[in-house]
């Protein structure tokens, strides 16, 4: 028997057959059997690692086998991203969609769609104030998160001006009519509800929140439906006056490879990684360019005294990956330090604890692999802000120093009690299903919208 795994949902009939990466799969209907969650956790533990699983209902695989040959449902992901969590989670999305009959969708970068100039000044902007005026753009994040309305009038004003700008990208929703649009960025979210509200264009518009805290910008009143990371965002947008009913707590939109009801144990996967079984395995992790003081953060993981190895991804950062390979021969943990690598999600599940840049993304494929967090020295500002939400969790720790961050992982390494409730609430946090729960329903709202489109 096999099943189909979503939202604590068993289906164990047999109703249609689903083709998803290279295999036949069966999905199945709902069992309304009062033991269910009991069957769903003996199933859970005879799965073979790394079973494909179809994370959709029979129902709307129904739905969708209904349409003529040649009728798809049309979706666009937009962000308007050079990088980041925004431009990942419509990826992600992508990928979900791609597994459905009648479905297509495409991720569009808003940026590709403005003139050489406008997306030059846009970019460099951004990577100015990055780098020069942390504190100024620091400011202006937690304004937005207050809910300044000077900042929110700024910001849409800002977006209004550039909509006359990208013209191309309205030209392309006018004319080839998807029939659902989902933002997984807070500027998107504004430009399209002001093309919304003037009439430009009248499909569902979608936003999946890409951080654990919500800022103003988000909230605008013609998006017709947001997905957030978890309750505490939820609050943010209902501060900001967005209606209970126009959210789901869904989780941010992850790879669906974190999508299964079993992984290998993480002993497993340091065999498989060439690590050391017995050891508790530490990673630290800081997005492609290696950000953060890992030279620092070896050598206080150096001195404790609990056995263990290390991991460094330093992504592109080359010149940090050598300093880390001429410092590991001179210390008693073993030090692994990686370059850009495409398989990070095996070292994370081969991880005991992650060190890491509280990114909403990167959280969400922590905690969706039930793993501990420790967050140091986050950016001021919306690093900052999403830090703090993510601490309040219970599953996340913000360290300042590599010292503490050292010592709260001896803590996590050598306290039962500890871990025992950490592992107790990462069960509520984790949302592996989050990219088909998004896609479950925006396809619900795009079927609704293509019935009536096509009368």
């Amino acid at each position: 028997m096999k099943i189909d795994f979503l939202n604590n949902r068993l289906f164990i009939e047999k109703k249609h057959t689903l083709k998803a990466e290279g295999e036949k799969i069966d999905t199945f209907l709902p069992s309304d059997k009062p033991d269910d969650l009991q069957l769903m956790k003996d199933f859970k533990k005879s799965l073979s690692p790394h079973k494909p699983v179809i994370g959709f209902s029979s129902e709307l695989i129904e739905a969708l086998e209904k349409l003529p040959p040649k009728d798809n449902i049309k979706i666009f992901l937009v962000h308007g991203s050079h990088t980041g969590g925004h431009r990942s989670a419509a990826e992600s999305l992508k990928a979900v969609f791609d597994k459905l009959p009648h479905v297509e969708a495409e991720v569009i970068n808003s940026l590709d769609y403005s003139s050489e100039g406008i997306k030059n000044a846009q970019v460099g902007a951004t990577q100015m104030a990055m780098d020069h005026l942390k504190s100024l753009r620091g400011w202006c994040f937690q304004q937005s998160h207050e809910g300044n309305p000077l900042m929110y009038w700024l910001g849409n004003t800002g977006m209004k001006i550039k909509s006359f700008f990208s013209k191309k990208f309205l030209t392309k929703i006018q004319k080839e009519k998807p029939d659902v649009v989902i933002s997984t960025h807070s500027p998107m979210n504004s430009m399209l509800s002001y093309w919304k509200k003037s009439d430009k264009m009248d499909m569902p518009l979608l936003s999946c929140v890409t951080d654990f805290s919500t800022h103003r910008m988000w909230a605008q009143s013609d998006v017709d439906h947001y997905y957030v990371a978890t309750d505490g965002a939820s609050r943010d947008l209902k501060r900001f006056h967005i209606d209970d009913s126009k959210i789901s707590v869904t989780g941010i939109p992850i790879k669906p490879d974190f999508a299964g009801v079993s992984k290998i144990p993480s002993v497993e996967m340091k065999k498989k990684l060439g690590l050391d079984p017995d050891k508790p395995l530490v990673l630290l992790m800081g997005g492609s360019l290696g950000y953060g003081p890992y030279e620092e953060l070896s050598t206080e993981l150096d001195k404790l005294d609990k056995p263990l190895q290390i991991v460094a991804i330093c992504g592109k950062n080359q010149a940090k990956c050598e300093t880390l390979e001429k410092k590991k021969d001179s210390m008693k943990h073993t030090l692994l330090p990686l370059g850009f690598i495409k398989n990070v999600n095996d070292y994370m599940e081969a991880a005991d604890v992650i060190i890491s840049k509280p990114g909403g993304l990167t959280a969400s494929e922590i905690f969706a692999l039930k793993k501990p967090m420790v967050i140091l020295e986050p950016k001021p500002g919306l690093e900052e802000i999403s830090a703090s939400a993510i601490q309040k969790l219970g599953v996340a720790f913000m360290e300042k120093t590599p010292e503490d961050a050292a010592g709260f992982v001896q803590k996590l390494l050598t306290d039962p009690s500890l871990k025992e409730e950490v592992d107790r609430r990462l069960e509520d946090v984790s949302h592996p299903y989050s990219s088909y729960a998004v896609a479950e329903d925006a396809v619900r709202r795009a079927l609704e919208y293509h019935g009536k489109s096509e009368k």
